[in-house]
């Protein structure tokens, strides 16, 4: 008899679009009770004026070491079964997702909050940022940074 693993996991950075039903399928299974998930997509307008697309850049291996840093934390702290957390790099056309998190829990709130978590601390402290191309032409978009998350 074959059981299902303890836990179930995929981190990463890409160039590739993101696919969110494939990562519910690797994370979740006949345990969770719960499957919340999250979908950055590139919007516009924005500030009022419509974007042409974003360039994700980032530093890729310390994005992955962050990666598994953060979800070590939402793990421990939410009694996880599954977890996935995949940015992508490169070039986003609006509507596209840049973003993708899915939380599996026994229970509801856990997942949701593991999901706000996650997301909130990706962008907190992943080395990624963000070149917007819109109507005004093209400029970095600032971010934000928490003191005590410094890598």
């Amino acid at each position: 008899m074959t059981t299902a693993p303890a836990y179930r996991e995929v981190l990463g950075v890409t160039h590739e679009p993101l696919d969110l039903g494939a990562l519910i399928a690797e994370v979740a299974d006949a345990r969770s009770g719960a499957v919340a998930s999250f979908l950055g997509t590139v919007r516009s307008p924005n500030h009022g004026r419509a974007v042409h697309a974003i360039d994700y850049q980032g530093y890729e291996a310390m994005a992955e070491a962050e990666l598994a840093r953060i979800a070590a934390e939402l793990r421990d702290a939410h009694a996880l079964l599954g977890l996935a957390m995949v940015h992508r790099l490169g070039r986003c056309l609006p509507g596209e997702a840049s973003i993708a998190i899915v939380a599996c829990s026994p229970h509801r709130d856990a997942a949701f909050d593991a999901c706000r978590e996650a997301l909130e601390r990706c962008k907190a402290r992943l080395p990624i940022w963000k070149h917007e191309e819109d109507e005004r032409g093209a400029h970095w978009v600032e971010g934000r940074v928490v003191e005590d998350a410094r890598l």
